[in-house]
């Protein structure tokens, strides 16, 4: 059984007025004559038809991008945590992109606790505004001391119940702040051939977006 739904928003609101002057500039920019006007006045029925279709077809929600796939990931804080050449070696980080050691090493972080993560899986291709937007901004950011503890317990590859970050090439994905407080999106994948973590770190107004199948973290709420 088909459930009336209550009205929300009408012409009168800004979304409707919207609407209207979008149908309204269309029909100013037609430029009819008297006798044109006329003909299509006659045929506002089949308009009111056509608008109903649309309103039918574009009126539900957009699905959701990402997808939960784990939540109340522990991960482990740090009194002083800082990016160096041994904290790389016991992640078995193999290869650091040029932007990530610009930005990221001998980042130092502070009294950093003990916190839970959420792991979400990238359902279509998106880009980071699109996916820090669906995160929300209250829990979008992650401590590099958390994203590094991840690393630590797959330093060799490892899969299974407990493990969180792919392994099979995709990349794994925590929006950190740099030694400057700019946001990035610090990248980490796998590379079978090597054996080690690959990690890099891009800008989040990069103009390329992020493939179906990664995998995206988050402070849990």
């Amino acid at each position: 059984m088909s459930k009336t739904l209550t009205p929300s928003v009408t012409v009168r609101d800004p979304k409707g007025l919207k609407f209207l002057e979008v149908a309204g500039a269309a029909y100013n920019e037609a430029c009819l004559s008297e006798a044109e006007a006329q003909r299509v006045k006659n045929q506002s029925p089949g308009l009111a038809d056509l608008i109903a279709n649309h309103i039918a077809e574009h009126r539900h929600e957009v699905p959701p991008i990402l997808k939960l796939v784990a939540s109340a990931v522990k991960v482990s804080g740090s009194k002083r945590f800082v990016v160096d050449k041994a904290l790389l070696k016991e992640a078995n980080v193999g290869w650091t992109g040029s932007n990530f050691n610009e930005r990221f090493l001998d980042k130092v972080e502070e009294n950093v606790e003990d916190a839970t993560l959420a792991i979400y899986e990238l359902r279509q291709s998106a880009m980071d505004v699109s996916i820090r937007k669906e995160l929300g901004q209250e829990r979008e950011e992650t401590m590099l001391a958390h994203f590094f503890d991840l690393l630590k317990k797959q330093s060799k590859g490892q899969e299974g119940q407990d493990c969180h970050l792919l392994v099979n090439g995709y990349v794994n994905v925590a929006y950190i702040r740099d030694k400057n407080d700019v946001l990035c999106a610090v990248s980490a994948s796998w590379s079978s051939g090597c054996g080690c973590w690959f990690v890099e770190a891009l800008s989040v107004e990069c103009p390329d977006g992020w493939d179906a199948g990664n995998r995206f973290l988050s402070r849990d709420s």
